[in-house]
């Protein structure tokens, strides 16, 4: 339990009991309750919501009324601040080794993203750094990332795997967002996204089996057996020379019928109609379309 004290602002997402879901020019006009004097309070129950609004001395007495021990409740000054709805982050690859700072260069000289990729960078760079990193190193460096997120207001993590394309790379990547689900403050959606690329000396049909015959299977079993719960959802990058319409079908399919949620890339370089094959196959999120 929680109460926040000195609050200038409240930014409601609920409002008379009822869901907010702003669109559009609606966006403009988020419901806001302010106070001048900073005098707001509110207090979150045990479950995490906020159970009464007032101001401090009015929720002291309310909770004591209530035969609740305010002492053991914690108390924070906020100091004139605002309470927001926590952000959701629906789009991380946060499990990862190395950096890829060296590639501004080519980038600021015109280089595309699948150019990047050609010549040893992009993907295939930091799937050889994160091979070669240990569980615990990812993890981590993983607590930094989360840390710095949750100071940034973000409670609600979707974090997929796909630095590894091989099987014990993968696997190792979704164990440690099972582990940081224990011991972290934030709630992550784990997504397997080992058709991330095709991983160099391989082929799109020879990847598409290794997830489809191999990964995924271990995956179903690993679940049932209580050691990835964190994983909900499948990724496929389909794109013109990756995985394109058949194979991205063929393992979005494959993950459904394990009960994974399809949420992909599509058509983020060339349209070739992932869009339509997401909406056809019900997926739940698609990113970075291309228009």
């Amino acid at each position: 339990m929680l109460i926040l004290y000195n609050l200038h602002q409240i930014v409601q997402i609920v409002d008379d009991e009822e869901m907010e879901c702003l669109r559009g020019d609606a966006m403009n006009s988020i419901k806001i309750i302010e106070c001048e004097n900073s005098s707001l309070a509110i207090f979150c129950d045990i479950s995490g919501k906020i159970g009464a609004l007032g101001t401090y001395q009015e929720l002291i007495k309310k909770l004591e009324s209530l035969y609740i021990d305010v002492s053991i409740i914690k108390h924070v000054d906020c100091k004139g601040g605002s309470v927001i709805p926590g952000l959701v982050d629906g789009h991380t690859h946060p499990v990862f080794a190395g950096d890829r700072v060296h590639e501004f260069a080519m980038k600021l000289a015109g280089a595309t993203y699948m150019e990047v990729q050609k010549a040893g960078g992009g993907i295939h760079f930091t799937t050889q750094k994160t091979r070669e990193a240990s569980e615990d190193q990812l993890l981590k460096d993983f607590e930094v990332i989360a840390k710095e997120m949750l100071k940034s207001g973000t409670t609600l993590l979707e974090a997929k795997s796909g630095y590894g394309l091989d099987m014990e790379t993968e696997i190792k990547q979704l164990q440690v967002l099972q582990s940081a689900s224990k011991r972290l403050p934030l709630e992550i959606s784990g997504t397997f996204c080992g058709a991330h690329a095709v991983p160099k000396g391989s082929t799109e049909e020879a990847q598409t089996k290794l997830i489809i015959e191999t990964i995924l299977p271990e995956i179903e079993h690993m679940q049932k057996s209580g050691e990835l719960t964190v994983v909900e959802n499948i990724d496929v990058f389909c794109e013109k020379g990756v995985f394109e319409l058949e194979s991205s079908q063929k393992i979005l399919e494959a993950g459904k019928n394990i009960g994974l949620r399809a949420n992909f890339h599509a058509d983020e370089l060339h349209p070739l109609g992932g869009a339509e094959m997401g909406a056809k196959f019900g997926g739940r999120d698609i990113k970075e379309l291309t228009f």
